[in-house]
C-alpha cells in the first residue's frame, strides 16, 4: 500500500516538473505558445526581443522591424507571458497601444 501511494505521489511530482519546466521554457521564448501561429494572421506581433518588446513585421520575421526601450522583465508576470507567446496587432494604431499599454 505505501509503495502504491509513493509511485502515484512521484508521477504527480513528475507531472508538475514537466508542467513548470513548459511554462518556464515558454516564458524565455524557446517554445513558442499557441498564440504564435494565432497571431501570424495578423499584420504586427510583439514579443520579446534581446530583453525588450519588439515588433515584428510580418509575424514570423526572423528580426523586428523596431525595437523599443521597455525592459521585459520591469513588467507584470501576465505582460511577460503575454509576450512570450506573441501579442499581435491588426494595423500600426494597434501596435502603438499596444506599447502605450505595455509602457505604463
Amino acid at each position: 500500500m505505501k509503495v502504491r501511494i509513493k509511485i502515484i505521489l512521484c508521477l504527480l511530482l513528475a507531472v508538475f516538473a514537466a508542467a513548470s519546466l513548459g511554462a518556464v521554457l515558454a516564458g524565455l521564448g524557446l517554445w513558442p505558445e499557441e498564440d504564435v501561429s494565432a497571431s501570424a494572421e495578423q499584420g504586427y506581433l510583439l514579443r520579446e526581443w534581446e530583453g525588450c518588446v519588439g515588433v515584428f513585421c510580418p509575424p514570423d520575421a526572423a528580426s523586428p522591424v523596431m525595437v523599443t526601450d521597455i525592459q521585459v522583465r520591469g513588467l507584470p508576470i501576465s505582460d511577460r507571458l503575454s509576450l512570450a507567446g506573441g501579442v499581435g496587432a491588426e494595423d500600426y494604431g494597434g501596435v502603438i497601444q499596444l506599447l502605450e499599454d505595455f509602457g505604463s
